[in-house]
């Protein structure tokens, strides 16, 4: 079976946002599996507000993205089913595909400052294999 993602880029990608480049440029490093580049997008004194909980700092966030990639692998954007950016603040919900098979939608949102993310709320909506 073949999926037929969507083309991420397109035209208007000259005029994107600087909420909707970052979010793009987390997907597009997040789709490589590495921490160092997606650590890159995120201030020095940033801060991840996760349900399991916080972390200050490009230490404990690089930490916690190793956590993350190691328990599900990296992931695939799908489909970005919503976004939408106010000011400095970002919000999106996405679909996820792992290379274990599962498919997650799931959600941030970003404060952004400079460039960089200062603040990342990130979850889990649904489990789409039905495992949540």
């Amino acid at each position: 079976m073949v999926i037929a993602l969507p083309d991420t880029h397109s035209p208007e990608d000259a005029e994107a946002s600087t909420g909707r480049l970052l979010f793009e440029r987390l997907m597009a490093r997040y789709e490589r599996g590495r921490v160092e580049p997606m650590l890159e997008l995120f201030a020095e004194d940033a801060e991840v507000l996760a349900f399991d909980g916080v972390r200050r700092g490009r230490s404990q966030i690089g930490a916690w993205l190793a956590e993350c990639l190691d328990a599900r692998g990296a992931g695939f954007l799908v489909s970005t089913d919503r976004f939408a950016e106010d000011g400095d603040v970002v919000r999106f919900e996405a679909t996820v595909a792992h290379p274990n098979g599962s498919v997650q939608q799931v959600y941030g949102v970003a404060v952004v400052a400079d460039g960089l993310i200062v603040r990342y709320l990130p979850g889990l909506l649904a489990d789409l294999n039905g495992d949540a």
